[in-house]
């Protein structure tokens, strides 16, 4: 039994949250109440108390050393919260991130011993917060689990064994590439869903293909020109794929501004933006959503 620290009880944090408990102890890290217990719920089933320990940055230090802590904040949080805690993380802890977008990892292997390991998670977990301390598991889908550093390389299984009371949960040693497939998606249904106020679904219907189509396009451009291998049609297949899966779900973009909440808008279409930038690709469809989503936070 390990103890494991989770950063941050959004949706993704409670679900982490829930599986790992059932194997380790688990302590929640939160900046909200810390004398309300978490709960996690299926659909049509009874809420169930989610068997972890919560704490604040106040009192982290009563908890010794960090030895295996999951980021589950949003992307553009990562870098406050993990300089904010790497006083509290031994010289061997591990280190997984787990977050729409891209970004992060270069900055913060940065500022890593030799012996931290730093891992990226991807996940098709699905769920939202239907109170302020509860989350309510809406899909069942794969997590997979990849190095980002040496450290990480060596001890990829290991972790990946602590981590095993998470469903479907495999292993990669390309991260970068499923990181890439997955922002494509991202791509495709973030923005849209928030701008025009509809669930995934909906992003279905003819109005949004030839929007769909570019934004993709150049995201494939960007993404060949760094030398990850995404081919258009099947980066288009896996985006209709998950909107029909998610049919009934509000993206997190989409809750982000309903919710006047910032958004991971800089991590999605931003990357591919400040990419083509750098690389001389052209992104004007990208770059009118960045636009977009932050006319529309800011116009909340």
């Amino acid at each position: 039994m390990a103890n494991i620290f989770v950063v941050g009880d959004g949706a993704i944090g409670l679900l982490y949250s829930h599986y790992l408990s059932q194997q380790h102890r688990v302590t929640l890290l939160t900046k909200h109440a810390i004398d309300e217990p978490r709960f996690y719920q299926q659909a049509n089933a009874p809420k169930q108390t989610i068997n972890c320990q919560l704490t604040n940055l106040t009192q982290l230090s009563e908890h010794g050393q960090v030895d295996v802590i999951i980021f589950t904040v949003k992307a553009y949080q990562v870098a406050t919260a993990f300089r904010q805690l790497k006083p509290f993380l031994s010289a061997q802890c591990q280190l997984i991130l787990s977050h729409n977008g891209m970004g992060n990892v270069d900055e913060i292997n940065s500022e890593l011993t030799k012996q931290q390991g730093l891992y990226f998670l991807t996940t098709r977990l699905a769920g939202y917060k239907d109170a302020p301390f509860s989350v309510l598991h809406t899909g069942i889908g794969s997590s997979i689990l990849g190095d980002c550093n040496q450290q990480a390389k060596t001890q990829l299984a290991e972790v990946k064994n602590l981590l095993n009371a998470i469903p479907e949960l495999t292993t990669t040693n390309n991260i970068q590439q499923l990181r890439f497939e997955k922002l494509l998606v991202n791509i495709a249904i973030n923005p849209l869903s928030a701008l025009h106020n509809v669930k995934n679904g909906a992003l279905t219907a003819p109005q949004f293909s030839g929007i769909i189509l570019n934004i993709l396009n150049e995201a494939c451009t960007v993404a060949n020109k760094l030398g990850i291998n995404v081919r258009l049609a099947e980066a288009l297949a896996n985006a209709y794929q998950v909107m029909s899966d998610t049919k009934n779900n509000y993206s997190s973009m989409h809750q982000d501004v309903a919710h006047n909440r910032i958004t991971e808008i800089d991590a999605m279409c931003g990357y591919i933006c400040q990419k083509g930038n750098q690389l001389g690709i052209n992104t004007p469809h990208n770059q009118s959503l960045l636009d977009a989503i932050r006319h529309k936070k800011s116009a909340i």
